[in-house]
């Protein structure tokens, strides 16, 4: 009996360590986010089969600023820099974050970096950013449509990034957002 009770204390405290290490990792990455004022989009990844153009999967990409301005005082952007790098290698640990867990017939890969500043859309303000794209397709026989497994790890790498209060097409300051998403960030 001594031992199950121990077994279970053990068992509980290794799971509240794990939930802590999970805030603290969730926090640190949000904080990332606020940095380098994170959001995403999302594409089609197509190819032709038989004539005919399809889509076989999806490109989300991750765009956030850099620190240029701020580190260097003012001074101009260089594509590449330490900065470029930097801001890279900190989207990437969002991106490594969101992906799916188990193995599924879909597959996931994070692109390089590209050493490139990115000019965002207009309702960016047209901003230099840093982009990480995430690939999603079939693991096996690539060229066919999309189908639901890659829909399903879609949705669930933008409930991620949801958790983490990085939104679709356009970065949102805290007093910005919605105040239901606001409330689910602080109950996670």
């Amino acid at each position: 009996m001594f031992t199950d009770n121990s077994s279970t204390a053990t068992a509980q405290v290794a799971e509240a360590i794990n939930r802590l290490t999970s805030d603290a990792s969730m926090e640190r990455l949000r904080e990332i986010a606020r940095k380098h004022q994170v959001c995403y989009e999302v594409w089609p990844e197509r190819s032709v089969a038989q004539g005919r153009k399809i889509q076989i999967g999806f490109e989300l990409q991750l765009c956030g600023t850099n620190s240029h301005i701020a580190a260097k005082g003012g001074q101009q952007p260089v594509p590449g820099c330490e900065y470029c790098h930097s801001t890279y290698e900190d989207l990437r640990q969002i991106a490594e974050w969101i992906l799916p867990r188990e193995e599924r017939p879909s597959r996931y890969d994070i692109g390089g970096f590209d050493r490139a500043l990115h000019v965002a859309p207009h309702s960016r303000q047209s901003r230099s950013e840093v982009v990480v794209s995430i690939h999603i397709m079939h693991r096996a026989d690539f060229n066919r449509d999309v189908d639901d497994c890659e829909h399903r790890c879609l949705k669930e790498m933008r409930d991620r990034l949801n958790q983490l209060g990085i939104c679709e097409g356009k970065w949102l300051s805290d007093a910005e957002k919605p105040r239901r998403q606001l409330e689910n960030e602080e109950s996670e």
